[in-house]
């Protein structure tokens, strides 16, 4: 049951978002680009209506393709864990790039996006 959707987040395409259903229970979103001011806002409406709309018990975000990520950004995945939690699900940050990395783990959330610990289906 897996499923893609693509599309370019801002008109200057410096985001770009797939989102594939693994599952039922389970939705990757692929990040590539610039996390920004600019972009964060469209990024984290996106990802909220994805939480709201799907309801995935896991929301797997790979930022493998995220080449910078700032405060907004930072502040966007913090506030969609947090739906996802409220919502009875979980998020996870996989893949991150070494300097992306480095900013989750400089700012001590590292581990609050790493902690899937509940099967994807066992809500």
């Amino acid at each position: 049951m897996s499923t893609t959707t693509s599309s370019p987040v801002t008109a200057l395409a410096q985001l770009h978002v797939d989102t594939t259903h693994l599952s039922a229970f389970t939705a990757r979103v692929a990040v590539v680009g610039v996390v920004d001011l600019e972009t964060t806002p469209l990024l984290r409406e996106r990802l909220l209506r994805l939480l709201r709309d799907q309801r995935p018990d896991l929301l797997d975000i790979d930022l493998s393709g995220v080449t910078f990520l700032d405060c907004t950004g930072l502040s966007a995945l913090i506030a969609v864990r947090n739906a996802a939690i409220q919502a009875g699900g979980q998020m996870r940050v996989s893949h991150p790039q070494p300097i992306v990395r480095r900013v989750l783990e400089i700012t001590g959330v590292l581990g609050m996006f790493t902690a899937a610990t509940t099967h994807p289906g066992g809500r």
